[in-house]
């Protein structure tokens, strides 16, 4: 399997894949920091594609030379390329070990089997108690039905 790394610069490419080859296994599986995605015989040559988020520290605020508003414009320029070669992705949030848990989330998405599909903690449920102003789709469809079939009566 070959996963491609992708993201602006700074945003955690290299120190992602060196934990991805670690985690999984290294004689199956290949990962590519950074590789060109623009030419053509690459585009659709990975099973995985991932893009790293603009989620780290801003690089200017570290001594960089990059502000955070050429990662922003580059990040917008890899999703364009990506967009127009119609290459399916997932972009991968978080810190340290989170950044890794949620690469091995999106890659098990994308090629269940490869990876083990980490255990999410069930979203809690919707708040259900009384309220005429919670914004609840389903609680305002009640509370209007309810109003409705008092005045039908």
């Amino acid at each position: 399997m070959q996963i491609a790394l992708l993201g602006a610069p700074r945003t955690g490419k290299t120190q992602l894949a060196q934990a991805l080859t670690r985690h999984l296994q290294p004689q199956h599986v290949e990962v590519f920091d950074a590789p060109d995605i623009t030419q053509r015989p690459l585009a659709h040559a990975f099973d995985v594609t991932l893009l790293c988020g603009l989620d780290l520290p801003d690089p200017a605020a570290t001594g960089h030379k990059r502000t955070a508003v050429e990662r922003e414009a580059i990040d917008q320029r890899i999703r364009h390329q990506l967009d127009t070669a119609q290459i399916a992705y997932q972009v991968v949030y978080g810190v340290g070990a989170e950044r890794l848990e949620n690469a091995l989330f999106c890659i098990a998405r994308q090629a269940p089997g490869w990876a083990a599909t980490p255990q999410r903690p069930q979203a809690l449920n919707r708040w259900s108690g009384p309220c005429e102003r919670c914004a609840d789709g389903d609680c305002e469809h009640r509370l209007f039905m309810d109003l409705l079939s008092n005045k039908s009566r």
